[in-house]
Parts: structure tokens; sequence; C-alpha cells
């Protein structure tokens, strides 16, 4: 029944266009770093994947160890047009390095028709005829951004470590996505599965391809994505949603954006 209710939720919530707004990446020099290696991970907004624009600027920037514990980075440098993050890798198995959530800019302004969000009073606004009467939302963006780096065999601990409301459950191994398979992962919301949401996945290089806004791709009854993977070196995928604060919030709704980056590695090859 969860799933079957969350459809409703989320045509009732409506989704913006996915791509109207810039994107948080969160990209690390390497995504196979060695034992006690010392990595940088470039964080910033943007339209195209992944290069920087806007810096990142979160209090809530977090590494999950692959025994599952949380520490801050070791060192974060803030630039003009991106966040730079440094730590030292120093455990076998899978880190997860985030923005965790980060509570962004307040001020756009939404209407409630017909079960569906809209933005108004922006010019990114899509021409709309609103009634007269009808309540103006306010807003604050929640932006989550992770990414991956594995040492040997991937694990799995510092992935299921819960973040945010709006959240991207891979079913397989970010860090062993190769080129020639489908990627398939599962929108959550609250926990619970949301059925015909957007997906939006670019990859690195996108702003030298004209005319390549990315491939957006829509969640099954399961809250699924199956993603055709055909090219290797990095890729992002994003949601975006709208829904009610919560509860003491200082906005009517918030604007959630979740991303996840990732690599895609060399088609595997089997011999006889």
């Amino acid at each position: 029944m969860r799933g079957i209710a969350l459809v409703l939720s989320a045509v009732a919530m409506g989704i913006a266009s996915i791509a109207a707004a810039d994107t948080a990446y969160i990209e690390p020099s390497t995504f196979s770093p060695s034992l006690n290696q010392t990595i940088t991970v470039e964080t910033s907004f943007n339209d195209d994947c992944c290069v920087p624009k806007y810096a990142v600027r979160s209090q809530s920037f977090a590494v999950i160890h692959p025994d599952g514990t949380v520490t801050e980075p070791d060192r974060i440098e803030l630039l003009s047009n991106s966040t730079i993050l440094e730590q030292t890798v120093d455990q076998t198995g899978t880190t997860r390095i985030t923005t965790g959530e980060r509570l962004g800019r307040k001020g756009g302004e939404y209407v409630l028709l017909e079960g569906a969000y809209f933005l108004v009073n922006s010019d990114d606004a899509a021409p709309i005829d609103v009634p007269a009467g009808t309540p103006i939302l306010t807003s604050q963006t929640a932006t989550v951004s992770d990414t991956y780096v594995t040492i040997g065999a991937p694990t799995w601990d510092s992935g299921r470590v819960p973040i945010g409301r709006l959240s991207l459950v891979p079913a397989q191994h970010p860090s062993s996505v190769h080129s020639g398979e489908t990627f398939t992962v599962t929108i959550l919301f609250d926990g619970a599965p949301l059925i015909g949401q957007d997906l939006l996945l670019t990859r690195s290089g996108q702003n030298n391809r004209p005319g390549d806004d990315g491939v957006v791709l829509v969640s099954d009854e399961t809250g699924g994505v199956s993603i055709p993977i055909d090219h290797i070196g990095t890729h992002l995928i994003m949601t975006r949603m709208q829904a009610p604060a919560p509860d003491g919030a200082e906005t009517d709704i918030r604007s959630y954006t979740t991303s996840l980056t990732f690599d895609v590695r060399p088609e595997v090859t089997v011999t006889d």
C-alpha cells in the first residue's frame, strides 16, 4: 500500500522541471584510491556535469567510512566557484563522501494548482494562469549530493546511512558500474518508493556536446529506475521534487534535490 500511496503523493507534490536549476555534484580526484592516499573532492553547482560554477557551501559535509563511522573531511577549502575537500582514505572498502543535507536559499515562490506545484514570480517560471486568491507558498532548497570511493572489494555499510528525505538507493554498487550494463536505483521519499518520478542522467564533458541535456528516465511502480550505461567516465544522476516542509520549518515547502556522482568503467569482456 505504501507504493500506491506514494504515487498519489508524487502527483500531489508536483514535480518541477528536473533540469530547471543548477545541480550539486561531488567528484573525487580518483574513485579508486590506494590505501592511505590523500584525495581531493570537488563540489559545485552547475547545469552541466561536472564543471564548477557556484561553490557548494555546507555545514554538513561528511565522510562515512567503511566501518560506518562518520567524520568531517580532513580539510575544507572554499574557492570562488567550488569547494574542495581533502581526505586521507585509510580503510579498505567503500567510503562515502557527502554534502549531507544542505538547506540552501529561501525565496522561491510556488502555487499549488490541481495537486501540482508551479514556480511563480521568477524568470524561470513557466507562463500559467493563477486564479485570484491562490496562496503563494514560500520555499527553501534542500540538497544532498553523494559519491563513493573504494579500496579493494566494494562494501555497503557507508551507503546504508540515511541522509535527507529524498534518496537514491542503488541496487548495484556504484563502484562496480561498467559500460554496457544497466544501473538500477530506487527513488525513495521518507523511506517509501516514489512512482512516476523523473531522474536525470548526465555525464562529464556535457558542456562540450551542444544540445546534450542528458537523459530523463521515469521510476516504475516500485520506485525503480533502470539506467542504460553506454559510456565510460564520470556520470551523475539526480532527482528533484517539491513537498511540504517539515514541522518547524521556516518556509511552506521545500524543493528537494538528491544526486549521485559515480564512475563508469570499461565494459567487461568475457573470454573463453
